[in-house]
């Protein structure tokens, strides 16, 4: 398919609805991204320009594909694991960690590499946890509660751990690994709109939201984190992405020393 145009006001008021829907700021210097994550979708529903864009505005899970056609980025397990370190060993140190069970929140959770990449290091710790992995795509939930993935993306998994809670696959499967069972049923997939939806009547004791800010503007951000903060337990641990910064935002998240991207509450 030839490359496709849109006119000014087209391109304005899809922008505009991206923003209403998912909180992601996409400004002109996007029109050519725009343009061809448009032109991929109108090959995968077969439809013209004009038929497209009335899809897009009627149906709403047509619309979240869209905005995850745009910002899909790569995801790995051990993705910046430094802070996810942290967390993990000041639960480790918790006198009460005996009896206590740690709620964990993911609420960027992409394909599940991050969820399962916090689950396999509790587990190895004997440390008793949930954790709730939320994101706005159902599409990449399913590929996350399925568990499978390339083993290029595990390649940062530490061995010990790759053997202990993954499953190779054979056959059609072949170059694949499964996350086994006794790491899955700790988590729970869910949808879930960091815009719009409310937060859940849980309190964590850690929430991961990272690498999903860099796709909101500044007024965005800051609302996120202000209702991230609210379902955060007493001195309980924020990450966001290393690229990402709280900078210049109104908050009462104190940073962690020589932790960057961590917060305490």
């Amino acid at each position: 398919m030839d490359a496709i145009a849109l006119t000014k006001k087209e391109f304005n008021d899809l922008t505009s609805l991206v923003y209403e829907v998912s909180g992601i700021n996409l400004h002109e210097g996007k029109a050519e991204l725009l343009k061809s994550k448009i032109a991929k979708r109108m090959r995968m529903t077969n439809k013209s320009l004009k038929d497209y864009l009335s899809l897009l505005y009627a149906n709403e899970n047509e619309m979240i594909d869209f905005i995850d056609t745009v910002t899909t980025n790569h995801s790995f397990f051990f993705r910046e694991n430094r802070s996810i370190e942290y967390i993990i060993q000041q639960f480790s140190l918790n006198p009460e960690k005996e009896k206590k069970e740690f709620k964990i929140w993911c609420a960027a959770c992409s394909t599940g590499d991050e969820p399962y990449s916090v689950a396999v290091q509790l587990k190895d710790l004997g440390l008793s946890f949930s954790i709730l992995a939320t994101d706005i795509s159902h599409s990449v939930l399913e590929t996350a509660e399925r568990g499978i993935y390339r083993m290029d993306k595990l390649q940062n998994v530490p061995l010990p751990l790759l053997h202990r809670f993954f499953q190779k696959g054979t056959g059609k499967y072949k170059g694949q690994i499964k996350v086994k069972n006794e790491i899955s049923k700790h988590i729970i997939f869910k949808k879930f709109n960091l815009i719009s939806d409310s937060a859940p009547q849980i309190v964590f004791d850690a929430i991961l939201c990272r690498n999903v800010m860099i796709y909101f503007d500044f007024q965005t951000s800051e609302k996120v984190i202000h209702k991230l903060y609210h379902a955060l337990a007493p001195r309980g641990y924020f990450a966001i992405g290393n690229a990402e910064s709280l900078m210049n935002m109104k908050h009462d998240y104190t940073p962690v020393k020589k932790i960057p991207s961590l917060y305490t509450k």
